[in-house]
């Protein structure tokens, strides 16, 4: 894990909690970590190992590096799924005695993409684990994990980092990007999804696509920017939240907060499109547009979301 990263993770309210149950004497036998930054989740839980082990320099970077002889990471590689027989061995293991502390630690990444039938194996052994045996669980959504395991492990939620420190943390890893401010600002705290937007390609013709947009939607526009958008395979999880940033320095323009601004360029065009909108209409397009990203997280049809979000800004308006 980088080190920008590593000290993003340090401000944390998981990690700070955690830090104070392991100084305290009062560690939980089993953490769930909620943390929608999946690229990212399985070094935050071995950085919650690292408090759990309460061990030295050495024993710490064991464990980042998934060397520690009485830790396990699982799935052992980073995409893989937790099966049936990946939670057989744990419960197999844990009752062997550690090797060189005195206690073991399990990491169980992606918790997600575990079946009902592994989550399930787990209860016995979240609910009676063998002496100082911890587990510390990772999932993207706490949703898609049971209840019945919810219920056995203390839940930390991390739901996103400021757009400050992620702009932090990315001028540190790409200090050649001019629009950092940007990037962070439609990350939507997600700091995995930041670095992946920052290591590609040039914002600028995504940008300049979501301005002319609000600029030129009309009725008889909007079924055809909706096409557009689905023939040209725009990425909704990009184009959408430069949509919503879009509007929200149209809303600033209209407030005269200037110093505000975060959107990359076109402003000539945000300030003529500016003129289009009341105050209370670029509010509103705000929530529309942050409904449509939250509906193509879920599947639903590109053509038919984009449709219904232009539609909706132009009630709004």
């Amino acid at each position: 894990m980088k080190e920008s990263t590593v000290s993003l993770f340090y401000k944390s309210k998981p990690y700070r909690i955690v830090a104070g149950d392991a100084k305290s004497g009062t560690l939980s036998h089993a953490y769930l970590l909620v943390c929608p930054d999946g690229a990212n989740l399985r070094a935050f839980l071995k950085e919650l190992a690292v408090l759990v082990a309460g061990g030295d320099e050495r024993r710490d970077r064991l464990i980042r590096e998934e060397r520690f002889a009485d830790m396990a990471v699982i799935p052992a590689e980073t995409g893989g799924k937790i099966a049936v027989g990946d939670v057989r061995a744990v419960i197999d293991d844990a009752y062997v005695k550690p090797l060189e502390s005195d206690r073991k630690l399990y990491v169980l990444d992606a918790l997600q993409d575990a079946n009902a039938a592994a989550q399930n194996k787990l209860l016995k052994i979240l609910e009676e684990p063998p002496e100082n045996v911890y587990f510390i669980l990772g999932s993207t959504n706490g949703y898609a994990v049971l209840p019945t395991v919810l219920s056995r492990v203390k839940k930390l939620e991390l739901v996103g980092f400021s757009e400050k420190d992620i702009a932090a943390a990315l001028k540190e890893k790409f200090p050649y990007r001019e629009d950092i401010a940007e990037i962070a600002a439609i990350s939507g705290g997600n700091l995995g999804k930041a670095e992946e937007l920052a290591g590609e390609g040039s914002l600028t013709e995504l940008s300049a696509k979501a301005a002319q947009i609000a600029l030129n939607l009309t009725a008889s526009t909007a079924v055809e920017f909706a096409r557009g958008l689905v023939s040209e395979k725009v990425e909704g999880n990009k184009f959408l939240p430069l949509l919503r940033l879009a509007f929200r320095d149209m809303l600033m323009l209209r407030l005269n907060r200037k110093d505000l601004l975060l959107f990359g360029g076109e402003r000539a065009v945000l300030e003529k499109a500016a003129k289009r909108y009341d105050e209370r209409a670029l509010v509103f397009s705000q929530e529309a547009i942050g409904q449509a990203e939250r509906n193509l997280k879920f599947n639903a049809n590109p053509a038919m979301t984009y449709e219904t979000l232009f539609i909706r800004i132009l009630e709004g308006r």
